[in-house]
């Protein structure tokens, strides 16, 4: 087929400049690791795992490699010269066991990665694009546009009678290999090229959960059940968090490509005008709502990624990009409720039924202000459905 994962890595052309500039030592120590030959699947993420806690730009990255709270779906060549079908299908195995660990609380993350040194140091260009939106396209089901946000979904249950349930949308973004030592080198990962999804909102909560199911062990002496001990237990620290990983940005060839913006003078401009948390001095005189980036944060696939210029090109688009979806609670910011707080999608009453839990205004207005968002049973969400029937 012209248009499936095997045509496409094998119009895959080498990267001249790489081989003339390398790899960074860690992305070239992981490298050697993951492209051994034959290398087990549970060897892959145990090295991506450790590269992730040392060198993950994105603090929620961090944690949630060391909280083990990422799922891992390991692509090898081998795997990638097979049928698009085989491809989907080991994709679609691994996100249905994420879908499942996440309602249980145990995973707030998901890496696909494709481990191919031919990947590694292929030439930025419309071939890595175009397998890049293949991949997406076996993984999310649905057709990949250049330069949109991409979102997937993740639930959790809170233990108890009433089975309270969360659903969660969280963005799909685009990691590779090659973006190491170019200008957008915070996306950079090793092996090859990788999609991640890190729902904050859904880390938050399952850590709240943990932390108090932890202390209902210790208080009633019961065998610990090993809810892992979560520091990022609010949305008011994911905020503190987010502005740091913003902040702490690599310092690439073109410099950093996300900033920190400084507070306004006239702060009725801001869509909130007090910081609703405590920030660090660090952040305390930091604009708390927006920031800016050299690539949009939210895209799945910045079309800027697949150029092979090393240095930025000049004339590319800045981006002022949003932090309120962590605190700002506002019929007006629907994210907030989709990505943050997380939307209940069931709860049970005291006979037992299954409904849903917004009422007709919120309905309403969600329905006014998304376009496609609704409140639905939870037998209606088909892969935790079948994630749960395992």
């Amino acid at each position: 087929m012209a248009d499936s994962i095997s045509c496409f890595f094998s119009q895959l052309r080498p990267d001249d400049w790489r081989a003339s500039v390398g790899f960074s030592p860690e992305i070239e120590e992981a490298n050697e690791k993951l492209f051994r030959p034959g290398i087990a699947d549970a060897e892959a993420e145990q090295v991506l795992s450790l590269w992730l806690q040392k060198h993950q730009p994105c603090l929620f990255g961090r944690i949630a490699a060391k909280l083990g709270a990422i799922s891992y779906c390991i692509l090898s060549e081998a795997d990638l010269g097979q049928s698009d079908e085989f491809i989907k299908e080991k994709i679609q195995a691994a996100r249905l066991a994420w879908t499942q660990d996440g309602f249980d609380g145990k995973k707030s993350a998901f890496i696909i990665l494709a481990v191919s040194p031919r990947i590694a140091n292929a030439l930025p260009g419309p071939e890595v694009r175009e397998l890049a939106r293949r991949l997406c396209y076996l993984y999310l089901e649905a057709d990949i546009e250049m330069d949109n946000a991409h979102l997937e979904q993740i639930y959790l249950q809170k233990p108890g009678a009433r089975l309270t349930t969360w659903k969660w949308l969280a963005g799909v973004n685009y990691f590779c290999a090659q973006g190491d030592k170019r200008w957008w080198q915070d996306h950079r990962i090793p092996g090859g090229m990788a999609f991640s999804v890190n729902s904050v909102g859904h880390l938050v909560k399952s850590g709240m959960i943990a932390n108090a199911m932890k202390e209902l062990d210790r208080l009633m002496d019961a065998p610990d059940e090993g809810y892992p001990e979560s520091k990022v237990d609010s949305l008011a620290k994911a905020l503190e968090l987010a502005m740091r990983t913003i902040d702490k940005a690599s310092d690439a060839v073109s410099g950093k490509a996300t900033e920190l913006l400084p507070l306004p003078t006239d702060r009725s401009e801001m869509p909130v005008r007090e910081c609703p948390v405590k920030l660090s001095p660090a952040m305390s005189d930091k604009n708390f709502c927006e920031y800016r980036g050299q690539y949009h944060t939210d895209y799945t696939l910045p079309s800027e990624y697949f150029l092979p210029d090393a240095e930025r090109p000049e004339g590319l688009k800045l981006h002022t990009l949003d932090f309120t979806y962590l605190f700002h609670k506002s019929v007006d910011n629907p994210d907030y409720r989709l990505m943050g707080e997380g939307q209940q999608i069931r709860r049970v009453t005291g006979d037992n039924d299954e409904v849903p839990t917004l009422n007709d205004l919120d309905y309403v207005r969600l329905k006014r202000l998304t376009g496609n968002e609704e409140e639905v049973l939870i037998s209606e969400h088909k892969r935790l459905k079948a994630a749960l029937g395992r």
